[in-house]
């Protein structure tokens, strides 16, 4: 079995795992990053259709480390974000308050993707372990092993970015909160004839939320969006079923009015919907990002945001430790990004999950306060412009 030696071991090559090991290579560290997949390849990346949006704040953040200026062609601004609740006379719209900047950007994963690998391929700080399977890691007073199948990798630190399922968490038996919500997502990427004037939509309806997303025009020059919309398992296994054309007249009946109709399906795919967060953001020579830290639910459409608020905090206790000259893996620096990252995701996991049961309910009562609330928002400009700000990753929730 062959030995490798560097400062950080990064576990989980999907968007977290790529992005921390860009953010972390400005240290100066010697970082490896590993993978069960070979990422790195063509048809890894062409089969991951999915969108991420970028908020506000996140993209001020890869402003400062110099990644936007090649990811920002490629996405899709979001200028207004339009909720409704039932019908379209309970409404909220959103806007960013600085006219000069947008609520978030929508970006194709493969294409984040491709870019974030260039750039760590061509840095010679960084080595790739693709195709590896972690087998077993330990951690011990000044240094932590992962075993693979064909390496061991000694470190100062390891950092779990393996996602929701991850397997470093279950191989050091963390305890997390979690909570199953006995529904599923139908992620669909469609064209459509309507201009959606780079405006997002939140539709609630009492089987759960549908959200649309603008996206970048098709090769064929289509307006194009993405939809994620929350529904029973049983009835999303029988929509992922169903032929297009059946899906597209089912569809219509929902967006028409918002993107026009719809022309033609260009994928889908589905995903059960649940929630969890860790006990803590770390153990012994280990931190947990992204996924593998806590999921919540996308009802606010937060989930990689938050992700990129760990890593950015990871990044300012290592670098503020190295200045202190501190071991990276040492208890202080772990605990500090604890610290920072935490609470205000253990608050939006309670937040997201007493919103979806709020608004699945028909319930006389709480529809009223839900009226309420909508009119109010709408109509009061400091309220509206928090919860906007909130969105964009611009402040904390309390």
């Amino acid at each position: 079995m062959n030995e490798k030696t560097c400062d950080v071991t990064i576990v989980g090559a999907g968007l977290t795992g790529l992005l921390t090991a860009f953010v972390l290579s400005r240290t100066n560290l010697d970082i490896a990053l590993i993978d069960k997949s070979d990422f790195t390849s063509s048809r890894s990346l062409s089969t991951d259709f999915r969108t991420t949006a970028i908020a506000e704040g996140s993209k001020i953040f890869f402003e400062e480390i110099g990644l936007w200026d090649k990811i920002g062609f490629y996405t899709e601004p979001i200028k207004k974000i339009k909720v409704f609740d039932r019908k379209n006379t309970n409404k909220i719209k959103f806007v960013n308050s600085d006219e000069d900047s947008c609520l978030g950007y929508n970006i194709e994963n493969k294409i984040l993707k491709k870019i974030l690998i260039n750039e760590i391929s061509s840095n010679s700080k960084i080595k790739l372990f693709k195709k590896s399977e972690i087998k077993n890691v330990e951690m011990f007073h000044s240094q932590a092993i992962c075993y693979l199948n064909k390496w061991y990798i000694k470190s100062k630190l390891i950092i779990a970015a393996d996602g929701k399922n991850s397997l470093i968490r279950k191989i050091i038996k963390k305890k997390i909160f979690s909570k199953n919500y006995n529904h599923k997502a139908l992620v669909i990427n469609l064209n459509h004839k309507k201009n959606h004037n780079n405006i997002a939509y939140e539709l609630f309806f009492n089987s759960g939320p549908l959200a649309i997303l603008p996206m970048r025009k098709s090769v064929s020059k289509k307006f194009s969006s993405s939809i994620i919309w929350s529904h029973r398992k049983d009835y999303i296994n029988h929509l992922e079923k169903v032929k297009d054309d059946y899906l597209i007249n089912i569809l219509n009946l929902k967006t028409n009015e918002y993107i026009g109709e719809i022309s033609n399906i260009v994928n889908k795919k589905s995903f059960s919907l649940s929630a969890h967060i860790n006990s803590t953001y770390y153990d012994k020579r280990l931190v947990y990002v992204g996924d593998s830290a806590h999921s919540v639910h996308p009802i606010a459409g937060q989930g990689w945001n938050i992700g990129v608020r760990d890593i950015k905090n990871l990044f300012n206790s290592i670098d503020n430790g190295i200045d202190l000259g501190l071991d990276i893996g040492s208890k202080h620096i772990c605990k500090d990004y604890h610290k920072r990252s935490f609470y205000d995701a253990f608050l939006l996991y309670q937040v997201t999950d007493k919103l979806n049961t709020i608004f699945l309910s028909d319930n006389f009562f709480l529809s009223k306060i839900r009226n309420i609330g909508f009119d109010f928002i709408d109509n009061k400009t400091n309220i509206n412009n928090f919860i906007s700000s909130f969105a964009m990753g611009k402040n904390r929730i309390f």
